[in-house]
């Protein structure tokens, strides 16, 4: 019989092969992976988008089934229901929103010229040559990156406008694409099962109980958290009259699945534009009141009890993930950034977890507790 040290240096050996094994089978499956996205990544943000409406949405639709409602009729249903009130907020918001944008288009010179006055001194006072006026600033940094470079940067603008036909052709086809993917959205994922192989069987349907928690607490929780927001700060700003309450509140919530980003652009444009039309009084006090109230509010109800304490997705994971996303494959990248935080972090626990009990780890003393 062989003792434990004997056995160690073997299989310390099959250890590292496996996991050298497995690497190079994932680092190939990412990199081909990655290479389709990035190839198809205009044709697969509908995709993507309309994946994630299902996505979110499935849990309503296994709700009314259990409740006897057969699931394509129930999906209809649903459907009919989200447009309905998407058609109802934006019949509500969209004047409410033109006519702040209009307001910020008339206000914006004075504000900028406010700025501008206030700015001013302090930085003449430190011997630095600035222009009195913005018509005098463009004309300087006119002159500085030359007529050329700004032909250039207008024919990405327009190269840019021209994708707007496609985005349009997108939305269009999104909420289609969303009705088929919900009505079969539990047979693909049997489908799915159905072909992994039944030795792996098990562990795959394991590993994606873990990531389908994951990703159920942050994402979906996060998105309900994300709408409260915009309406509490568009609600709370309008009533203290902030000017444009509500695009600050709808800008807001858009971005406040970024960790401190949402809130930073709700303090930083409210405080802004109320120091501009209010200057420093009580309105201001207001607004900083408000902003505190909501942050609490966010931070001791809304986050635990809607996404969780146990979602393990930590902020700054959420910010670089979102960063490398939107680097490597624009507006797909940010759609597809959390999911794949997602389970790349499921997947490195279990490595971790496996390393920390194998013999090169322990020694061959047996798992550390």
């Amino acid at each position: 019989m062989s003792d434990g040290s004997a056995a160690g240096p073997s299989d310390d050996r099959a250890f590292i092969d496996r996991s050298i094994r497995i690497a190079i089978v994932a680092a190939t499956s990412l990199a081909v992976v990655f290479a389709l996205l990035y190839v198809l990544k205009g044709a697969l943000t509908p995709l993507a988008v309309s994946l994630g409406i299902a996505y979110f949405l499935d849990p309503v639709v296994r709700l009314l089934e259990r409740h006897g409602v057969r699931r394509r009729f129930g999906v209809l249903v649903l459907m009919l229901i989200a447009v309905g009130i998407l058609a109802l907020v934006l019949f509500v918001l969209v004047p409410v929103l033109v006519g702040q944008l209009a307001e910020l288009a008339r206000s914006l010179p004075g504000y900028l010229n406010a700025a501008l006055r206030w700015v001013l001194p302090h930085v003449e006072s430190l011997g630095v040559d600035v222009p009195t006026s913005w018509t005098e600033a463009f004309d300087q940094v006119r002159q500085s990156i030359g007529i050329e470079r700004l032909g250039g940067w207008a024919q990405k603008l327009l190269g840019t406008a021209s994708g707007t036909i496609g985005a349009v052709v997108g939305i269009f086809v999104i909420p289609v694409i969303a009705y088929y993917m919900l009505a079969e959205f539990g047979a693909v994922k049997d489908g799915f099962v159905s072909m992994v192989p039944l030795r792996y069987r098990d562990t795959v349907v394991s590993h994606w109980r873990k990531v389908d928690e994951l990703l159920s607490g942050f994402v979906r929780g996060q998105i309900t958290v994300c709408v409260i927001l915009g309406v509490l700060y568009a609600l709370g700003f309008a009533a203290l009259g902030v000017p444009m309450a509500m695009l600050i509140g709808l800008v807001a919530g858009a971005v406040a699945f970024i960790p401190y980003v949402g809130s930073a652009l709700a303090l930083g444009l409210a405080s802004a534009l109320c120091l501009f039309e209010h200057g420093v009084g009580l309105r201001l006090a207001g607004v900083l009141g408000w902003y505190v109230l909501v942050q609490n509010l966010e931070g001791f109800v809304l986050t635990p009890r809607i996404v969780g304490s146990s979602v393990g997705l930590h902020p700054m994971t959420v910010i670089v993930a979102l960063l490398i996303g939107g680097n490597l494959l624009g507006f797909l990248g940010l759609l597809v950034a959390v999911p794949v935080a997602a389970v790349a972090q499921v997947f490195v626990r279990e490595l971790i977890a496996s390393y920390r009990t194998s013999d090169l780890y322990t020694g061959g003393s047996g798992p550390v507790v």
